[in-house]
């Protein structure tokens, strides 16, 4: 089990953190050079976006809302054009659509966020797509895809963290997963030392205790989305995810009576698909027990 001496502390990481990268190669039984390490998800989202800046293909961003909000942002940010389309209303994906958008990149979330649904058209999309293809695999697990393969079409960049199904979002550790030549063309872009001697061995202790405790974890997560999903009976977004979404009519209502209740919930307005929804992220049974009853008040269910 590796653990941080006084010397880790002392010194600088190596660069990239390369020796993290390459267990992580490892873990996945990932070719060599295929991954690097990132300060979070945000910020590997971020050096594929720079990349895609630079390469200078259409200067633009296409996004397919509903979705994360940072995508926008990060894109605004490094001077990106956004060309927004949406899920068809089954949430299946318009690829042809999106190919004659001709952005010089596209982002995709899947499982998606706040949807929760996988989107079945990633690899025909993957296939087709001139540009860069950013696929943010933040919740990847969840949906039993343990191991990154969409690296070997040559122009995806995928984005995974160990925030959310290995529940260590605090560490801030990414990583992205992409051909040899991109990853080495994102490294030119970043940062020397994007992440902490810490948070480096508590990730490595992480992947050697392999995938039985994330896989317990998440079996865990599917039985208490389950029971609530029976519990409530607003329409919803949910899926292999840890977090169910509610459309409702006054969602900012509800989370403000959630919140006077101390549940901390995020209203998402004035998008396709989601015009006033509310988003919870599931909790140990006996704290969703309290919730599903604040709830229920809020809804006069």
């Amino acid at each position: 089990m590796p653990r941080a001496s006084p010397l880790d502390l002392r010194y600088y990481t190596d660069p990239h953190n390369a020796r993290l990268s390459k267990r992580i190669e490892e873990f996945h039984g990932l070719p060599g050079g295929t991954v690097l390490v990132t300060a979070g998800a945000d910020e590997g989202l971020r050096l594929a976006m720079s990349l895609a800046a630079h390469a200078g293909a259409g200067k633009s961003l296409a996004v397919i809302e509903p979705t994360y909000a940072m995508a926008s942002i990060l894109a605004r940010q490094l001077g990106l054009g956004v060309t927004v389309t949406t899920f068809r209303e089954d949430l299946s994906l318009d690829v042809d659509e999106i190919v004659r958008l001709g952005a010089g990149a596209v982002y995709v979330c899947s499982p998606n966020n706040p949807t929760a649904h996988v989107v079945r058209e990633l690899e025909d999309l993957a296939a087709r797509l001139e540009g860069l293809l950013i696929y943010d695999a933040a919740y990847a697990e969840f949906a039993g895809y343990w191991v990154p393969k969409f690296y070997e079409y040559g122009n995806v960049v995928e984005v995974r963290t160990f925030s959310k199904a290995w529940g260590l979002a605090g560490l801030r550790v990414g990583y992205v997963v992409a051909p040899k030549h991109i990853i080495e063309l994102m490294k030119s872009l970043s940062l020397p030392h994007p992440v902490s001697a810490l948070s480096a061995k508590a990730v490595e202790c992480a992947l050697d205790a392999g995938r039985p405790y994330v896989e317990r974890s998440i079996r865990e997560a599917e039985a208490v989305r389950e029971w609530a999903v029976r519990q409530i009976g607003a329409d919803k977004y949910h899926g292999p995810v840890n977090f169910v979404t509610l459309k409702l009519p006054d969602a900012r209502r509800v989370a403000a009576f959630l919140e006077g209740r101390g549940f901390v919930v995020r209203v998402i307005e004035g998008r396709p698909l989601c015009n006033s929804c509310l988003r919870f992220t599931l909790a140990p049974i006996p704290v969703m027990r309290k919730f599903v009853s604040a709830l229920k008040i809020a809804l006069g269910e």
